[in-house]
């Protein structure tokens, strides 16, 4: 798994990017609250009153303890399911620090040939008699 100094790194890297600070921030909060509240749901499930004898809802009479690993299968593809939206999140994210990169690139290169441009003109200027 992941170690909290590694994420803390990576968040730490994007210091130059507050709206990527910012929508990871709220991916990490909203992938919690929905494991949160898949967590309380199926807990809800568990903590439901027995039936009565003879009635099954998701099993035949004999098949009572598959429940639980229908649960869990479940619950497993619910969290396959979140951990795909994040992987589309951060592919999201990935793009836009992509076109940031060749925006700010873009605008370097600009700069530069505003400067060069600038430092022959004060040069000619120099040169040129008063």
């Amino acid at each position: 798994m992941l170690e909290a100094g590694f994420l803390k790194q990576i968040y730490d890297s994007l210091a130059g990017f507050p709206v990527l600070q910012a929508a990871l921030g709220a991916l990490i909060v909203i992938a919690g609250l929905k494991l949160m509240f898949k967590a309380d749901k199926a807990k809800d499930a568990a903590a439901a009153p027995a039936t009565p004898a003879g009635a099954t809802l998701a099993a035949p009479d004999g098949a009572m303890h598959l429940q639980g690993a229908v649960v869990f299968t479940d619950m497993t593809r619910e969290i396959r399911d979140i951990l795909r939206e994040c992987v589309e999140l951060q592919r999201r994210i990935a793009e836009c620090v992509r076109i940031m990169r060749e925006e700010s690139k873009r605008q370097s290169d600009l700069l530069e040939k505003i400067e060069n441009e600038q430092r022959i003109a004060n040069e000619v200027e120099r040169r040129s008699p008063h």
